[in-house]
């Protein structure tokens, strides 16, 4: 049997910005830059992802919006 997680309802969409916490004092931002559907119709997340202060490289990456919910809140 499997279960699913209930979802966090918020839709991201191109140039919101979220958040998450990644120590006590330490938030990481990440911008979105695109919402896609894959071939299998999962829908994917790329955005860019910065530590202000620490690294503003802002690295480019992609995940499933599923996964995405869980990780980052809006800011």
């Amino acid at each position: 049997m499997f279960f699913r997680r209930p979802g966090s309802g918020i839709t991201p969409t191109q140039g919101d910005i979220f958040q998450r916490r990644v120590a006590y004092d330490l938030e990481e931002t990440a911008p979105i830059k695109a919402v896609t559907i894959g071939s299998q119709g999962i829908q994917h997340i790329t955005f860019r992802i910065s530590t202000p202060g620490i690294d503003d490289r802002s690295d480019r990456r992609i995940l499933a919006a599923d996964v995405f919910s869980e990780m980052y809140h809006p800011s």
